[in-house]
């Protein structure tokens, strides 16, 4: 019995529509991706202008040769690597990320949560500079995985790298967050993925 199933996944059906020139099932592939798009492009290039020149580029890419496109395992891996690889070709673009994660919205009485948005903002502060002494390729791998949502699989593509180097990557990442953060290092970064 072999753990992978090599089954190609099913086409994604709003992909196929793209690709045969349905414009609502483009403005749906934009709508669904390009904010997860953005936000991993900016923690790939910290320039949100650049990103979103980027992102609007790469759309117009893939409408002007949907034609000659395939069906990619994952739309949305397909996606970050082809933006990853547009940021990388722009000279100015290096591997850094944003210098702290965005701050959740209060929405509970003030006097009962100023504490804890104050202990919740430190935790992400540790989070973040915790992930911020890693190797670059180590943050990209953190990134990819827990915020983005990507499999180990999908991770390696986007970076380019076989599969047994972005479980490398990403062990070596999460040893050196437990060393830096604790145990629960790997929840924290779980809990405060959102942020």
């Amino acid at each position: 019995m072999s753990l992978q199933d090599n089954t190609p996944p099913a086409p994604d059906p709003g992909w196929e529509a793209f690709r045969k020139g349905d414009r609502d099932a483009f403005a749906q592939l934009y709508d669904e991706h390009a904010p997860p798009l953005i936000v991993y492009g900016i923690r790939v290039s910290g320039d949100e202008g650049l990103v979103r020149d980027v992102i609007q580029d790469l759309f117009v890419e893939i409408w002007r040769s949907r034609a000659n496109l395939q069906s990619p395992g994952s739309v949305r891996g397909y996606l970050l690597k082809a933006l990853r690889y547009k940021l990388m070709r722009k000279a100015a673009v290096r591997l850094l990320y944003a210098d702290s994660l965005p701050e959740q919205a209060d929405t509970a009485n003030p006097e009962s949560i100023i504490l804890e948005h104050e202990n919740e903002i430190i935790r992400r502060q540790l989070i973040r500079r915790a992930i911020d002494r890693l190797p670059k390729r180590q943050q990209e791998m953190i990134n990819l995985r827990f915020y983005q949502g990507l499999s180990t699989e999908e991770a390696a593509s986007v970076m380019a790298v076989n599969y047994q180097s972005a479980a490398n990557l990403l062990h070596r990442a999460v040893s050196q967050l437990r060393e830096m953060l604790g145990p629960g290092a790997l929840a924290l970064i779980i809990l405060y993925r959102e942020g």
